[in-house]
């Protein structure tokens, strides 16, 4: 939910303020398979713990997003929305460019500027694209959007807001190894997808990008750290609330059942209704 929701609202302001989306097509599904398959299949494997005995049952009337999901759903989406609209809006003036070539003339030691279009629709990047290739700014959007979702797949292991998110990490293998899958996978593609993925080659970003892109991912973990403090209370709850069929006396059949049970015994004489419970007591 959560990167449906940011990439909604980064490809929706992008292609109405920019005229093109900062993310890509093929990025987005690449995204979508490590988040919708591989991610779930990674927190599908982690085995039962003793505590979950210790959980309640959930209510027959409970809503389908609780106030702890609004809470973490919203919460890390607004974090990831900032980060990647800093990126996307200002990148230009605070990531260095160690390539000369690919420099700001206005801001010397820094990206050029890799949107299209400027704000009031003067041409930027568009002018250099055919020259330089997919935008390098754009693709350190993609790859700082990519690790903060692998950093919240370990958020996403406690849902209960327990404040340890690491704890047995090591006895699901399964998780490891898909966690490590998509790193490696990530990095395969942001170095080598220059045509497949609309990646920046020639060369590809720089070693100072990745560690902006891994402090992002790890501000992930300490954002999320933070929301397990704040009240669910606070957040609403989302989906249809289900009725309790006991107490739909018009169209449930549990209900009318119910009915007709109390009117039957209603009508049994008061000798057969003791002598029934006379047997009931006999039997205990």
């Amino acid at each position: 939910m959560t990167v449906n929701v940011v990439a909604l609202v980064t490809a929706f302001i992008g292609s109405v303020v920019l005229k093109d989306s900062p993310l890509e097509p093929i990025q987005l599904l690449w995204v979508n398979l490590i988040m919708d398959s591989l991610g779930a299949l990674a927190l599908a494997t982690e085995p039962p713990k003793k505590e979950l005995l210790k959980r309640p049952p959930y209510k027959r009337d409970e809503y389908i997003i609780s106030r702890k999901m609004v809470k973490h759903i919203l919460g890390n989406s607004i974090y990831q929305i900032i980060i990647v609209y800093a990126i996307v809006f200002g990148g230009e003036h605070w990531f260095p460019e160690p390539v000369k070539e690919f420099e700001n003339p206005a801001s010397p030691g820094h990206l050029f500027p890799g949107r299209p279009y400027d704000f009031d629709q003067t041409p930027l990047y568009i002018l250099k694209e055919p020259e330089w290739g997919p935008s390098r700014q754009f693709t350190n959007v993609f790859n700082v959007f990519v690790w903060m979702q692998i950093f919240n797949m370990l958020n996403a292991r406690k849902i209960n807001d327990e404040k340890w998110i690491f704890g047995g990490i090591f006895e699901n293998w399964m998780y490891l190894l898909i966690w490590f899958i998509i790193i490696g996978g990530q990095i395969i593609i942001v170095l080598f997808g220059n045509v497949a993925m609309n990646c920046a080659a020639n060369p590809s970003i720089h070693g100072v990008h990745w560690g902006i892109a891994l402090a992002f991912g790890v501000g992930q973990i300490v954002w999320d750290f933070m929301l397990r403090f704040l009240p669910d209370t606070l957040c609403p709850e989302f989906g249809k609330k289900q009725k309790n069929p006991l107490e739909d006396e018009k169209n449930s059949v549990l209900a009318i059942r119910k009915k007709r049970t109390q009117s039957f015994s209603l009508r049994q004489p008061a000798s057969v209704n003791k002598e029934g419970s006379g047997r009931l007591a006999s039997l205990h």
